[in-house]
């Protein structure tokens, strides 16, 4: 056992002892009164890494020379521990310093690899130095044994090494960063959302984290869609008949682009014939969004506003060689309001003839780019088709004219003031020449009367465009009606309309 008579007369002789008490019941209370204040423990190990450099200094003891032996076993061990201590607190304080300064706190996230490197090395290099200082040790056979350890290692890390040493070589010259959109050779597309030692981690389009070495991501070519902008260009490919003109399709086109508000004005889509034969007429398109998250929802919107636009202006898709003409014979025996009336869902389920009684029905307007189809505070009494164009809603806001939606062939308003009798609280203007056709109340009434699955579609399609925000005709909706039950609101404002029609 430990004779405290020794130990107390050591320490009277050798005041480094009771400096290693005090530090230990220092760094005891520190570590529990500045457990929630990292910032305040910082300071506290700084001051007690200057005072043991003083203390070590005044006994004659210099932390970078090796460790002169007294004799006496208990003295030399603690001066060894405080050595030790000293070492390692001013490796903890290099690599502050350089978190702190040399490679900010601020940085991407990336930067932390080169951090970790760092703080590595300066924690050996402070290993090596107590070996050698410390405990009198040769450090070049342990340097020249370490290295034969550390080839062994290195060919059975092979791999893993290869994945370290390309996350630094990333991390310097940063293709990417956390959060951009990227595109990695061989089919992994998706946004960065981390990237460490081993990996990067890539969450894709379909909500998977797809986890890609580094190595294998340095060997790869790279496409950073989000820089040096987030905007990403897509190309689609559309065959249209090639009895229509192809200037008269490219503007056609123009109107199915300008439809989508997915799709950024800046850059311009571009409109390209690719070929042209006797049967059809190829054409590429090609445009930008906002992110590569959008691109295939902006593509597959385009194709449908594609194909409706087509369909109003009595232009047909291109068909196979082998097809047969009989639906062509068919479509163009049809009149173009005819088949404007089919776009119109709430009109799907009429037949032939019932469409061709509405279209005899509808009053045709004509609307030059940019001018106003109606203008808030009018309270519009008829369901208005648009046969050909696109129309904008907007609304004057607190950071100047907000739009609210795009609509274009086959889509149709005016139905919130028919319903309610509440005045339009947004401004709807043509973005190209437009045709608008107006089908009145008093026409519009017998329909929904006669045949209750046109009404209850009708309920359908306004609930769902409410409850997406592209309505803005009624404050009366707004404010009173819950989502859930819009339905029947609106089969309840259809009725009202009934007893309406009846009595005028």
């Amino acid at each position: 056992m430990l004779d405290l008579s020794i130990v107390t007369d050591a320490a009277a002789r050798d005041p480094l002892i009771i400096v290693l008490a005090v530090f230990l019941i220092g760094g005891l209370l520190t570590a529990l009164i500045f457990r929630g204040h990292p910032v305040g423990r910082a300071v506290v190990r700084v001051i007690f890494l200057i005072l043991l450099t003083i203390a070590l200094l005044h006994a004659d003891i210099v932390p970078y020379q090796p460790l002169v032996l007294t004799g006496a076993p208990f003295p030399d061990a603690v001066h060894a521990i405080l050595k030790i201590a000293w070492w390692l607190w001013t490796a903890w304080f290099l690599v502050a310093v350089l978190r702190a300064v040399v490679v900010f706190q601020r940085s991407p996230r990336e930067a932390k690899l080169l951090q970790d490197l760092l703080a590595g090395l300066i924690y050996l290099a402070a290993v090596f130095a107590i070996i050698s200082y410390v405990f009198d040790l040769p450090i070049r056979g342990l340097l020249a044994t370490s290295g034969v350890v550390a080839i062994i290692l290195g060919l059975a890390l092979q791999s893993t090494l290869s994945d370290v040493f390309s996350g630094i070589v990333l991390s310097f010259s940063r293709p990417y960063r956390p959060g951009d959109w990227i595109s990695v050779e061989g089919g992994t597309d998706g946004r960065v959302i981390e990237l460490n030692w081993r990996a990067t981690y890539i969450l894709t389009a379909r909500r998977d984290l797809a986890v890609v070495p580094n190595s294998t991501i340095a060997k790869s070519k790279i496409v950073n869609v989000s820089s040096p902008s987030g905007l990403h260009g897509t190309t689609v490919t559309v065959q249209v008949d090639a009895r229509t003109p192809p200037a008269r399709c490219s503007e056609i086109l123009e109107h199915a682009i300008r439809n989508s508000r997915l799709i950024v004005a800046t850059p311009a889509p571009s409109i390209t014939v690719k070929t042209i034969s006797a049967t059809y007429t190829e054409f590429e398109i090609a445009f930008f969004v906002e992110e590569l998250a959008s691109t295939v929802k902006a593509q597959n919107e385009l194709f449908d506003f594609i194909y409706r636009h087509l369909a109003a202006a009595d232009i047909d898709l291109a068909v196979p060689l082998s097809g047969s003409s009989t639906d062509g014979a068919k479509q163009k025996s049809r009149t173009c309001v005819e088949r404007l009336i089919e776009l119109v869902v709430i009109f799907a389920t009429f037949t032939l003839e019932e469409r061709a009684a509405i279209a005899a029905k509808l009053k045709e307007r004509f609307y030059d780019e940019g001018e106003t189809l109606t203008e808030p505070g009018i309270v519009l009494q008829s369901l208005f088709i648009i046969g050909s164009g696109v129309v904008s809603f907007t609304r004057e806001g607190i950071e100047g004219e907000m739009e609210l939606s795009r609509m274009g062939p086959g889509d149709h308003f005016g139905e919130i003031g028919l319903l309610t009798g509440a005045a339009a609280t947004s401004r709807i203007s043509a973005l190209v020449p437009t045709t608008v056709y107006e089908l009145a109340k008093a026409d519009l009434a017998p329909i929904l009367e006669s045949r209750p699955e046109v009404a209850k579609e009708l309920c359908r399609a306004l609930a769902r465009r409410q409850a997406a925000g592209q309505l803005a005709d009624s404050h009366e909706l707004g404010e009173s009606v819950p989502k859930h039950r819009l339905t029947v609101w609106f089969s309840n404002r259809i009725h009202r309309l009934y007893n309406v029609v009846s009595v005028e």
